[in-house]
């Protein structure tokens, strides 16, 4: 295998579910964004740093909230959900959702973010302005806590 020719390259998206009591939060995109600009998501972002470190996932995924809402989420989060798909630029994305747990800071819409809510889950399976992902997205946190 000639490993130049070979390989495929991907970007790695993590993002997050963030439980504060009974509600979680949803980021509006900006709309600068080249990927899916103004729609509703999690918050989070892709891995830029590719050094081996241990944890780049909880890592990446605890400062890209903070930048983008302004949130510190506790150490330990799970894994619920992980897909794939292609940018509009092409590019090939695997992407890892985890439910996190909200631990300090009030939420606010900074960074690629245009604006927030918190939403019960209940609030959330009849979210209208939900896109096919994260519907998606929805269902699988839906089965989460139902197994709780």
């Amino acid at each position: 295998m000639k490993t130049e020719e070979d390989a495929k390259f991907h970007i790695v998206l993590v993002k997050g579910w963030i439980q504060r009591g009974g509600k979680f939060l949803l980021a509006r995109r900006g709309h600068t964004e080249l990927q899916k600009p103004g729609v509703w998501s999690l918050p989070g972002g892709k891995i830029e740093s590719w050094t081996e470190e241990p944890d780049i996932l909880q890592k990446t995924l605890k400062r890209e909230i903070k930048e983008e809402v302004g949130v510190d989420i506790e150490d330990y989060v799970e894994l619920i959900y992980n897909n794939s798909f292609f940018r509009v630029d092409g590019a090939h994305v695997v992407s890892l959702i985890f439910l996190c747990r909200h631990k300090s800071g009030e939420a606010e819409p900074l960074d690629e973010t245009s604006e927030i809510k918190w939403l019960t889950l209940d609030e959330l399976k009849n979210f209208n302005e939900a896109e096919n992902f994260l519907k998606d997205e929805i269902d699988r946190l839906d089965q989460r806590m139902r197994s709780l």
